[in-house]
């Protein structure tokens, strides 16, 4: 990776890194909008700089759908389906996987991973990815069904109960 790109890269990170802060933290739903919308701008960089243009470009309109539908009038707020205990038991789970994603990703070889493709190439960051961050990228993956399984599970639990 040549300077300008990991220029692009860190300075991507810190956009998306602020975006994210920006959701977690802002009190009103408009400003947590374009929170999300400036992290949807973050991870487009990041996919940008490692040569993944159409996945940035992905990424970004998913991430500005969602910062429409956040802060626009017919968004409602999800209620709480599961007790404090549950809530901070995935706290700690979340902290934990954070801890080994960042292990791996200092333990990799990511800095010195070259590129052979143009700006739109998924193959590259394919490769990088199962090459070199195999447990990380499987543990992201893992995360993302889980969650999306149990927000279904919870979703329907709850349709069940009314």
């Amino acid at each position: 990776m040549d300077s300008l790109h990991a220029i692009g890269f860190y300075v991507s990170s810190g956009v998306l890194l602020i975006g994210a802060l920006g959701v977690a933290l802002l009190p009103r739903r408009g400003l947590r909008g374009a929170a999300l919308a400036l992290s949807g701008l973050g991870l487009a960089g990041v996919y940008y700089s490692l040569s993944a243009g159409f996945a940035g470009a992905v990424a970004f309109a998913c991430y500005a759908g969602c910062a429409l539908m956040v802060a626009g009038p017919q968004y409602r707020k999800v209620e709480a389906v599961a007790g404090s205990v549950w809530r901070q038991v995935g706290a700690i789970g979340a902290a934990l996987l954070l801890a080994v994603l960042a292990f791996s990703a200092f333990r990799g070889d990511f800095v010195s991973a070259t590129f052979k493709g143009g700006p739109f190439d998924a193959v590259a960051l394919g490769r990088l990815l199962f090459a070199h961050d195999v447990v990380a990228t499987e543990a992201v993956a893992l995360l993302g069904l889980l969650a999306i399984a149990g927000g279904a599970a919870a979703w329907r639990l709850r349709e069940r109960a009314r």
